[in-house]
């Protein structure tokens, strides 16, 4: 609570340009949502005007871990040209949530005009919002390129499984390599010390920096903890069911790492710069060489 206090009075003296954050996983299970959706709450708390997009679309997984049940999704908006600010929905402790709809097949990958009309709809929230946070899918599908390739940092989850490192490498090269991501905040998942934690950030950093033209940065790491299991089946974020819990103190800790530095760059021209460069960026990505293991 001590680490709240200090960043919400941080927050009220400092002016707070148009943040975007990008979290994904090279592979599903690690908690990417669960992370995404208390940083996004503690962001709030903080007094950051906050929206999270569920990129993950089709799948609905941060309004599941919100307990919330939108009217609307994002298919409203690309199908049928909803205002976007009607299909808003308010989460836990007035975080605001772009839902991604449960089942919808057709949003599982955008064509060139829903991207047109996402990136329409979304310059419509720059001045209401301080803080974005997309919540990708899982993997190096396209959807997840599209959208970290706009954002202005990414944060990468990982777990202890080696699965997991492995896929999260694949996932630094095709970042890099099709979306021209450069810096990664890393955070490990389910971790049973700060000392292996940090092994295996350093494992990921090592093959990325010698194979890749990547900076990898340690950003904190969340401890197994049952009470996390237990919040995701009350459908209530962890820090706000048990704030005192193993897990709480530690994303209160990668929050405050998080939001007390500024992100690698400003974002001087706004959501509309961000957002148009991700559909250009999108088109070298479809142009781009496969990508070969190595």
């Amino acid at each position: 609570m001590d680490q709240a206090i200090g960043l919400r009075e941080m927050m009220n003296k400092t002016k707070r340009p148009l943040r975007v954050i990008g979290v994904a996983s090279g592979k599903g299970g690690v908690g990417k949502s669960n992370i995404s959706a208390n940083l996004a709450v503690l962001a709030s708390r903080a007094g950051m005007r906050t929206l999270i997009i569920d990129a993950d679309l089709g799948l609905a997984n941060v309004e599941v871990l919100y307990g919330i049940k939108p009217q609307y999704h994002l298919g409203h908006v690309l199908e049928w040209g909803m205002p976007i600010q009607e299909v808003i929905a308010t989460g836990p402790e007035g975080v605001r949530v772009l839902p991604a709809g449960s089942g919808i097949q057709s949003l599982t990958r955008l064509d060139d005009a829903q991207k047109l009309k996402l990136v329409t709809a979304l310059e419509q929230l720059e001045d209401s919002v301080d803080l974005v946070l997309v919540d990708t899918g899982a993997g190096i599908g396209d959807n997840v390129v599209f959208f970290i390739g706009a954002t202005q940092e990414a944060l990468l989850v990982v777990n202890p499984e080696p699965t997991s490192l492995t896929d999260a490498y694949a996932m630094v090269k095709v970042l890099s390599l099709q979306a021209g991501t450069r810096f990664f905040n890393v955070v490990v998942n389910c971790s049973p010390n700060d000392g292996q934690a940090k092994d295996i950030f350093q494992k990921l950093s090592n093959v990325a920096s010698r194979f890749l033209d990547v900076k990898l940065r340690f950003l904190g790491w969340v401890p197994r903890d049952e009470n996390v299991h237990r919040s995701v089946m009350a459908q209530q974020p962890i820090v706000m069911s048990f704030p005192n819990s193993p897990a709480s103190r530690a994303l209160n800790a990668t929050a405050h790492q998080l939001f007390s530095e500024p992100p690698p760059y400003s974002l001087d021209g706004g959501m509309k710069l961000l957002w148009s460069r991700l559909f250009k960026d999108s088109h070298q990505a479809q142009n781009a060489p496969a990508v070969v293991a190595g």
